[in-house]
């Protein structure tokens, strides 16, 4: 624990590549796999965030927002990286 602790932007790192490339393996089969249940179970993401929110002050403007859709191949992808990580420390 101590190691994972020391290396704490490594493993980040390592998380958020496995999380992009498992969800970019996931839309590329969804294009692939007919359809069916499984292809709609695989590739349907999960969003987590918040909508943009506009904030207008006449002089400037500001525009906040934050969206994460993840499918289930990012989450096998972090599971798979999170595995090669313990291989890593």
């Amino acid at each position: 624990m101590r190691k994972l602790k020391e290396k704490l932007g490594l493993t980040i790192l390592i998380l958020i590549i496995g999380l992009i490339f498992g969800s970019f393996l996931g839309e590329l089969l969804g294009k692939i796999l007919p359809d069916s249940a499984v292809k709609k179970v695989m590739t349907s993401p999960l969003e987590v965030g918040f909508h943009p929110f506009t904030l207008d002050l006449h002089i400037f403007t500001v525009i906040i927002g934050f969206m994460l859709k993840v499918n289930l191949f990012g989450f096998i992808g972090i599971l798979v990286l999170g595995y090669l990580l313990k291989w890593i420390y």
